[in-house]
């Protein structure tokens, strides 16, 4: 759910979220103040602009919106400055100069990480998976990484395919910014 005065914004936020297959948003409010009225029943997760009302406002809508469902997770939406007693309350952040892939991934990042325990594949990269993801990052081939980590192709190629599952990232460039985003590989490496 997307709650923000602006349906720049939200129209924005919507193309963005919903050109992965893993999200969908469900409802979006257009109003320039947030009230407690809001349905929030079935929501994962919520993306709210915090400058639509004062601290104390904000405050208690953040605290119903836990109490109705301990479960959500929500973002703020920075279009501005925002206090950071307000910051504090949320569980991440959008700012207005994310990319596309770093909203997707942050959403995945959240979603993956409160995913229930009984489901059989786990989000979390293995520690070979990372190594492999870092050679991806920096262009190497598969045969390439078959060589430096000495392994066959295949396993290799079955690496790659772990992660694509886990990460729901498909393309080199999207590994490489998923790589740099959790610190896995620095900018200088890369050079």
């Amino acid at each position: 759910m997307i709650i923000d005065p602006s349906i720049i914004i939200i129209e924005g936020l919507k193309k963005i979220i919903e050109s992965g297959p893993e999200f969908k948003i469900t409802r979006f409010y257009q109003s320039n103040s947030i009230t407690t009225n809001v349905l929030l029943h079935g929501i994962d997760i919520l993306l709210v602009n915090p400058r639509m009302s004062k601290t104390s406002q904000f405050t208690k809508f953040i605290h119903d919106c836990r109490t109705e469902n301990e479960n959500m997770v929500i973002f703020a939406l920075q279009t501005s400055y925002v206090p950071m007693q307000m910051m504090n309350l949320v569980d991440g952040v959008i700012e207005m100069d994310d990319d596309p892939s770093v909203i997707i991934s942050k959403l995945r990042n959240v979603s993956c990480k409160t995913e229930s325990a009984n489901l059989s594949d786990n989000c979390e990269l293995s520690s070979r998976e990372k190594e492999v993801l870092v050679l991806v990052a920096k262009g190497k081939t598969n045969k390439e990484i078959a060589e430096l980590l000495n392994l066959s192709v295949y396993t290799v190629i079955a690496h790659r395919k772990n992660i694509t599952a886990k990460t729901n990232i498909k393309s080199v460039s999207g590994l490489t910014i998923y790589a740099l985003l959790n610190n896995l590989i620095s900018q200088t490496e890369m050079n």
